[in-house]
Order: C-alpha cells, then sequence, then structure tokens
C-alpha cells in the first residue's frame, strides 16, 4: 500500500490539500482495497458526525464555571 496516512484520507474526505495529493489518492483508491476500506470508514465516521444535533450548554451552568475559575485565580494569587 502506497503511504497514505489517515491524515491524508481526511484532508482528500474534506477535498482539501494539493490538487495532485488529492489525484493522487482517488488513483489509489480505484485499485486499493485496504485503503478503500480504511477511507470508507472515515467516511462513515463523518456521516455520523454530521447527523449529531450539538445542544449548547445552559448559560447558567457556562457562568458557575466561569465564576469558579475566577474564584480560584484570585485563591491562587492571594498566596504569592
Amino acid at each position: 500500500m502506497a503511504n497514505i496516512t489517515q491524515d491524508d484520507l481526511l484532508n482528500y474526505l474534506y477535498n482539501e490539500g494539493s490538487a495532485e495529493k488529492i489525484e493522487y489518492i482517488q488513483q489509489l483508491l480505484e485499485t486499493d482495497v485496504d485503503l478503500q476500506e480504511r477511507f470508507q470508514v472515515l467516511k462513515t465516521a463523518k456521516s455520523r458526525l454530521d447527523q449529531i444535533k450539538l445542544i449548547s450548554p445552559n448559560s447558567r451552568s457556562v457562568d458557575n464555571i466561569l465564576n469558579y475559575a475566577e474564584r480560584g485565580v484570585i485563591e491562587l494569587h492571594s498566596h504569592d
């Protein structure tokens, strides 16, 4: 198999990278069964991720976290 990394396949999946690299991977995918399988796994994962509906956290929760972090920083500096 050619020296194609998972990053190369991800770039190809998102149509990123040089035209030469994209064409090279396309050619390899036509004949390399192992590469086809690796690429199919990434395509399936991308499809599943695209279907996930993300929910923003409650603004009160975010405020609580930020306030807690700020108190920690203040306490840390008060010991200097």
